[in-house]
């Protein structure tokens, strides 16, 4: 199977987790964002008795990472899941202990790199945004259906955007117009939203 991606401290992840897992004669380790399964695969490599408990809210990752730990789906569970309903998980499966969980948090390369997505500015794609395609609202939704005060609230927070105000008054406007429909229509609002000394003064 041709891999996508590299594990980010792949090395450094195992020497940690490796303890633990050395003590135990039947260790679990939960992978709570599995990606591309590339950290569980070398952890089922080198430890022979390891069982993976792996959590993932994305299908598309999901489909891929199962083909590549198919030898290993005796030793492997996998479930659709955000990694904050890991301890849900657990009891569902009736583990009550593990010898250690991994994190891998951010957003993957991989998800920037798929057009269709929508996370990246530097190719035209539908506003989705989605880390889970099967639930949630788009990017498109939200900008279409929040609030004027959400949509500030939002860009300011979570964006640390000061121009939040004058974006989000623009999004109404072009919203009242048809909307905007494509991660570079969204780009080309936020930039001409921002006066061009602002941006000059940022970028010094």
């Amino acid at each position: 199977m041709k891999v996508e991606h590299a594990s980010v401290m792949l090395d450094r992840c195992i020497a940690l987790l490796s303890p633990a897992i050395e003590k135990s004669s039947n260790p679990i380790v939960v992978d709570a964002t599995l990606g591309l399964g590339g950290h569980s695969f070398a952890l089922l490599e080198k430890f022979p008795n390891l069982k993976i408990i792996g959590l993932d809210r994305d299908l598309s990752a999901i489909e891929k990472l199962s083909a590549r730990l198919a030898k290993f789906s005796d030793r492997t569970t996998i479930v659709h899941a955000v990694y904050d309903e890991m301890p849900a998980v657990l009891k569902s499966l009736g583990i009550a202990n593990v010898q250690g969980i991994l994190f891998d948090l951010g957003v993957s390369s991989m998800r920037l790199d798929q057009v269709a997505r929508g996370f990246s500015y530097s190719n035209d794609a539908p506003l989705d945004m989605r880390m889970d395609q099967s639930r949630g609202v788009s990017a498109k939704e939200v900008i279409d259906s929040y609030s004027r005060n959400d949509l500030i609230r939002i860009i300011r927070e979570y964006g640390e955007e000061r121009f939040a105000t004058r974006i989000v008054d623009n999004l109404i406007a072009a919203r009242e117009k048809g909307g905007i429909n494509s991660t570079t229509e969204l780009a080309d609002l936020v930039k001409n939203s921002i006066p061009a000394p602002a941006v000059y003064r940022d970028w010094e």
